[in-house]
């Protein structure tokens, strides 16, 4: 009798799990990939949309380029982010 109830506790655990992972998946799948996230270099900026309205929108800073406002003493890049002569 202990072997039975043992046996049947280690199934419904089992059960349990393969079901937690097979709703995880399910989950994951319906969510799908993770939108592009904002860095930290960049800026946000008033944008007017077609219909004449307005919206605040985070404009990235591209790679190798500086901007007075990202490079205020103009100094040349450094590190990564070095121009290729």
């Amino acid at each position: 009798m202990t072997n039975f109830l043992i046996g049947t506790a280690f199934a419904v655990l089992l059960t349990l799990a393969i079901a937690t992972v097979v709703t995880g998946v399910i989950t994951a799948l319906k969510v799908g990939p993770p939108p592009p996230s904002i860095t930290r270099h960049g800026r946000w900026e008033l944008r007017q949309l077609p219909d004449g309205t307005t919206e605040y929108t985070w404009i990235a800073r591209q790679a190798g380029h500086f901007s007075p406002e990202t490079n205020p003493d103009n100094r040349k890049p450094h590190g990564r982010h070095r121009v290729a002569r």
